[in-house]
């Protein structure tokens, strides 16, 4: 019983793990590719975050590029809670051609950093900062925006209370509270677990997170912090997303207090974003980061781009050793092609099994005996602090025992689920009486 609610925390702060190698970023070993006929290098480095852990990161330069003062400007790109920076080459390939470097890391907990949880955007709000200090103490960049996606746009809305001269924010399938969507996937997956019931178990649910990974489910929150945020942003959302449903992005967008505007496509979670809303991405950049007055040459939104950008062409990529010919026609060999530029060769399918999981591991919960998983683990009753709440588990037993009888009263969707309701409930009254 203690392993599934182990299993049912890690559904939050410990999702699957991106393992790869630096051969599968943009430019593999050597760190040299081009998009189309522009020429860019990634640079790798290793950060430490405030809590001591290391954060391996990359920042994909454009060498064709020249910022007028020296530097360039860069967009910041926040990966999903399954993801990794092997997720930024959508951003890569969309901003690099205008002259935008990319700066992307392994957030704490994922991909090859050290740590141990991901915290859906409570501490990873604190990475972001160490990389923009980073940025601006080394003097390599001009205007700064940040693009995330799923928890990576949580993270960048949380971030913008912090640092309002962030010029801009690109924020892809943020969720608008944690606490609201963990209630969204319980009910989504038809679990048999009454409302009443719901709320004590994420009571629980918040002192084993805090417990095990050192965060506040309460306080991940983007809803509570839009209000007072006035950096430009652009939101995106598939209509079809059934991971982290639409309205939330739809109830960010009304509550945001800055300039904003909102692109509504086709799709789920994980599909490759359309055309219309790169474009629109390159459109929002450019003006946000000021392209025009920090870069040479005036606009760099020249007649290739604007076809790529509108779909008329796909601009090739290709990575690995470059001679220092930038025409990507006569690559020679020295560079391997890469296809059309995908979106989260990490998180492909994390939604689905986190949604699998949550489901049969709720399920296992329900058939052992939730009643003695929960007091096992000292999260039960109404009290959040640290505190012993040993007598509170009496309390915690009965409103069990009560909901479960309800929801076994009320008739279950099939006998299998009733079965496990009645068992559960029986198992609730035997902790009840014991305590």
């Amino acid at each position: 019983m203690l392993e599934l609610w182990g299993q049912l925390c890690d559904c939050i702060c410990r999702p699957p793990r991106d393992q790869y190698s630096a051969e599968q970023l943009i430019g593999g070993l050597h760190g040299r590719f081009r998009i189309g006929r522009f020429r860019g290098r990634r640079d790798d480095v290793t950060l430490t975050n405030k809590k001591g852990l290391k954060l391996v990161c990359s920042h994909f330069v454009p060498e064709d590029a020249r910022g007028k003062d020296g530097r360039l400007p860069c967009v910041i790109y926040c990966h999903c809670n399954s993801g990794s920076r092997r997720d930024a080459e959508e951003a890569v390939w969309i901003l690099l051609p205008l002259g935008v470097s990319v700066f992307t890391l392994d957030f704490a907990g994922s991909g090859l950093s050290e740590g141990n949880y991901v915290t859906l955007g409570a501490n990873e709000v604190d990475d972001v900062e160490v990389v923009v200090e980073h940025l601006r103490s080394a003097q390599r960049v001009s205007t700064v925006g940040l693009w995330g996606r799923s928890m990576g746009a949580v993270t960048a809305l949380l971030y913008s209370r912090r640092d309002p001269s962030i010029a801009g924010l690109v924020v892809d399938s943020p969720f608008s509270r944690l606490t609201d969507l963990m209630q969204e996937i319980v009910e989504e997956q038809k679990l048999p677990i009454p409302r009443a019931l719901f709320k004590v178990a994420v009571s629980a649910m918040k002192r084993s997170v805090r417990k095990k990974a050192g965060f506040d489910l309460d306080k991940v929150a983007p809803i509570d912090v839009v209000t007072e945020a006035f950096i430009p942003a652009l939101f995106g959302h598939a209509t079809e997303d059934s991971f982290i449903k639409i309205a939330h992005s739809e109830k960010l967008y009304e509550a945001y207090a800055g300039d904003k505007n909102m692109i509504r496509f086709e799709g789920d979670h994980n599909s490759r974003r359309p055309e219309f809303f790169h474009s629109s991405v390159s459109v929002f950049f450019h003006n946000t980061l000021q392209l025009d007055r920090v870069l040479e040459g005036g606009n760099v939104l020249d007649a290739e781009l604007r076809r790529a950008l509108a779909g008329a062409v796909q601009l090739p990529l290709a990575t690995g050793d470059d001679d220092g010919d930038a025409d990507s026609s006569d690559a020679d060999g020295q560079f391997s092609r890469h296809g059309e530029p995908p979106y989260a060769t990490s998180e492909q399918s994390a939604p689905r099994e986190m949604l699998d999981a949550w489901g049969a591991t709720a399920r296992g919960l329900l058939r052992d005996g939730t009643a003695e998983a929960l007091a096992d683990n000292g999260g039960g009753g109404y009290n959040d602090d640290d505190a012993d709440d040993s007598g509170d588990d009496a309390a915690l037993m009965a409103a069990i025992q009560m909901s479960l009888l309800e929801a076994a009263a009320a008739g279950s969707r099939d006998d299998a689920n009733a079965a496990a309701v009645a068992a559960a409930a029986a198992g609730a009254g035997a902790g009840t009486a014991a305590a």
